[in-house]
């Protein structure tokens, strides 16, 4: 019976030639038959023909059919070899270059890891998906899967998590760097045996070994010779640091990992990287394929057709060990069933694989030398979050898979990065390349969908709160409905004293809009004690968040009457102080426990980092509530602090002196009354502070407390504390 080996993506027919050449030169294969697709039917056309020719030039028996249906060709199929590159050199590989490029981040082949190789994996995952769905119910039941696509280790992790079914990853970095060894060394590559593992592209050599000699020796030789390093510079660097060589080549290390490209043209230069190699290389394939195309349907010089001796690749030994039970090794991409034990179970490793009429056999490695599994996991880390992206369709691990990339992170700003995946996210979707994700919240990296879609409720005090029997009280009702429907939800406000009663509410909320309402709450009786107000409802998409609010307190005074605070951030305590007045003025006496002074400046949303006392006060609950800043200077400067209204208006009048320590500074300052609308005689007003802390003490970083406790940037006025004027 002719085993059936199809080859999808045969369009690529330069490669494809040298595959097809390679099988049909074994005996044992030559009778098969020899299905070639591709969705391109020019493409195809050159495919067919170079096959049939290959045939003729082999004289083998081989049966040749093509097709651009995909499931015709893997029907029945023993083995299918995918060779595919979806979206091509135009668009897809000109945009993974050209944006990233925008954003000053550069690349050399982008195939494997990176922003390019991300999103080349976003391309091909989902085809090879499909190719594994027709194999696993129309191919032959023993059929192998053997990809060749790029980024290796993406695409077969997906595919193993997808359908499990039976496949290898299969590259030539391992067959091509120990050539290079022997040649580096100066030894015969009969001589020379080793031993690879790691991740594809990523692999070292474990061992390399000359007739059963250790000869690493030759290698470190080699590095100090500037003839045989500088044929090879990234890789002998990376040798020198690591202690093992790496199996691909210089130009595909310099950008999975920081050392190289981000740190300038000198270094690119010293370490001969060649910025946009793949661009080169691709425009170069093109016009191979262009002269191959006319040669194939006879449109070209005429020249003869040949096929060449058996390469190194893997694909077609692995199908003859398999067909005629002849023993071979490869090496292989397969799934991590513990065979490679501190990288992850289940990502993608590149090792030895036994090959036989029982099928694939990998070998058990262990542990790999610390740093090397350090290195792979850096590696990993992109291609878990980019096959979790393909697989779930969430659109914020498209950015997180980019933020794990060693040299894009070592490049670009998180903002850089989210905004160049949206741009290419955006590009290949509409050159049609690549599929719907799921929204996320703007500039995050959450799901829009559980979150941004979700229906807010949240109860605030709207205004003054009395706690006095017989009052009568609102709260304000303000709920968020980001969804494209309109709503009607009824929401029920719970006390937790049994004097207070608070009534259910049916809101109206259109579409994409936010609706405030008051909500009444009267009490029979005068209360004390603070008052905890759950908001509730029975629809379970709705998020509901109530409150809680306290009488009034009146600040603690000493001995001689002045206000006492103490501001604490977190555990530990931020500041001290006294607060009094003195005639028509408000004296501020404070000791600020921050150790980084960075005086605060104006911003839209007001102290949002910095140093700074911020004293709000309203003359009564009706009044309007006035602030004043009290920056400091610098420490060791002769800068002083100053006061200002909201942070954007000197204050000329009254006055500030600042002392400072290693560990705090310390403030008196004199504001007079008029500054927050105070005047004449009154014996108490309502009071907020903020302190802001560049840095708290020797141990913690920064971060701004209240006195009221309240986080928002003005405090709600039922929230002022008193004090005695």
């Amino acid at each position: 019976m002719r085993k059936k080996i199809t080859l999808i993506g045969a369009g690529s027919v330069v490669f494809a030639k040298k595959l097809i050449g390679d099988i049909l030169q074994f005996p044992e294969l030559s009778d098969c038959e020899v299905c070639v697709m591709d969705i391109n039917p020019q493409r195809l056309k050159v495919a067919e023909a170079m096959t049939r020719k290959s045939v003729d030039f082999l004289k083998a028996g081989a049966l040749v059919t093509a097709t651009t249906d995909r499931t015709a060709a893997i029907r029945g199929a023993h083995y299918v070899i995918c060779t595919i590159q979806v979206g091509g050199y135009e668009p897809s590989t000109v945009v993974d270059f050209e944006i990233p490029a925008k954003y000053g981040l550069q690349q050399t082949i982008g195939d494997t890891l990176g922003v390019g190789g991300v999103f080349r994996a976003l391309r091909t995952i989902p085809p090879i998906l499909e190719i594994s769905r027709d194999i696993a119910s129309v191919a032959h039941p023993d059929c192998l899967f053997l990809n060749y696509s790029n980024p290796m280790a993406m695409n077969c992790w997906a595919l193993d998590r997808e359908t499990g079914i039976p496949h290898i990853g299969l590259c030539h970095s391992v067959q091509h760097t120990s050539q290079a060894l022997a040649s580096y060394t100066g030894l015969d590559i009969g001589d020379v045996t080793y031993k690879v593992a790691g991740i594809n592209h990523m692999a070292f050599f474990l061992d390399f070994k000359y007739k059963g000699q250790d000869a690493y020796p030759l290698l470190f030789k080699a590095l100090e010779d500037p003839a045989i390093a500088i044929k090879d510079k990234v890789r002998f660097e990376m040798m020198r640091r690591l202690g093992y060589f790496v199996t691909e080549s210089s130009e595909h290390q310099s950008e999975y990992v920081p050392y190289f490209i981000h740190h300038g043209e000198h270094i690119i230069d010293e370490f001969l990287i060649p910025i946009d190699e793949y661009r080169r290389r691709c425009e170069a394939i093109i016009a191979t394929w262009q002269q191959e195309e006319k040669d194939l349907l006879g449109e070209g010089d005429g020249k003869s057709f040949e096929v060449a001796p058996q390469s190194q690749e893997y694909g077609s030994y692995i199908i003859h060990a398999r067909e005629a039970n002849e023993p071979t090794v490869v090496y292989g991409n397969v799934p991590n069933n513990g065979l490679i034990t501190n990288l992850p179970d289940g990502c993608c490793v590149e090792l030895p694989v036994l090959v036989d009429s029982n099928g694939l056999q990998p070998t058990y490695i262990g542990d790999l030398p610390p740093q090397l599994a350090s290195i792979c996991r850096t590696n990993i880390n992109v291609q878990e979050l980019t096959v979790e992206a393909a697989l779930t369709k969430k659109r914020e691990h498209i950015y997180q898979a980019v933020m794990m990339d060693p040299h894009t992170a070592a490049t670009l700003t998180l903002d850089k990065i989210w905004a160049m995946c949206d741009e290419m996210i955006d590009a290949h979707q509409k050159d049609g390349y690549m599929e719907e994700y799921q929204s996320v919240i703007k500039n995050t990296g959450r799901a829009y969908k559980g979150t941004g879609d979700r229906v807010i409720a949240t109860l605030d005090t709207g205004s003054i709160f009395s706690f006095d029997a017989g009052a009568t009280n609102e709260l304000l009702l303000k709920v968020d409905n980001p969804t494209g429907e309109d709503l009607t939800i009824t929401v029920q406000v719970a006390s937790s004293n049994s004097a207070v009663t608070a009534n259910s509410a049916d809101v109206k909320v259109p579409a994409n809009t936010t609706t405030l309402m008051n909500v009444p709450i009267s009490l029979s009786q005068a209360v004390c004690e603070p008052i905890d107000f759950s908001l509730s409802t029975d629809q379970a998409h709705i998020l509901c968040r109530g409150v809680k609010i306290g009488p009034r307190k009146v600040l603690e005074t000493d001995d001689r009457g002045r206000s006492v605070i103490q501001l604490n951030l977190g555990v530990e305590t931020a500041a001290t102080g006294t607060i009094y007045r003195e005639g028509e003025s408000l004296v501020v006496d404070f000791n600020v426990h921050d150790s980084d002074i960075k005086p605060a400046v104006s911003s839209v949303l007001g102290v949002m980092a910095g140093s700074a006392l911020e004293i709000s006060m309203a003359a009564d609950d009706h009044a309007a509530v006035r602030t004043v800043n009290i920056i400091p200077g610098k420490r060791g400067l002769e800068a002083e602090a100053a006061l200002f209204n909201n942070l954007d208006k000197p204050i000329s009048t009254g006055s500030v002196q600042q002392t400072s320590t290693l560990m705090d500074y310390q403030i008196h300052a004199e504001i007079p009354l008029k500054e927050f609308d105070i005047e004449g005689p009154i014996d108490s007003a309502l009071i907020d502070i903020r302190a802001s802390l560049s840095a708290l003490g020797d141990a913690h970083s920064g971060g701004s407390t209240m006195l009221s406790g309240q986080s928002g940037r003005q405090s709600s006025l039922p929230c002022f504390l008193k004090i005695s004027l």
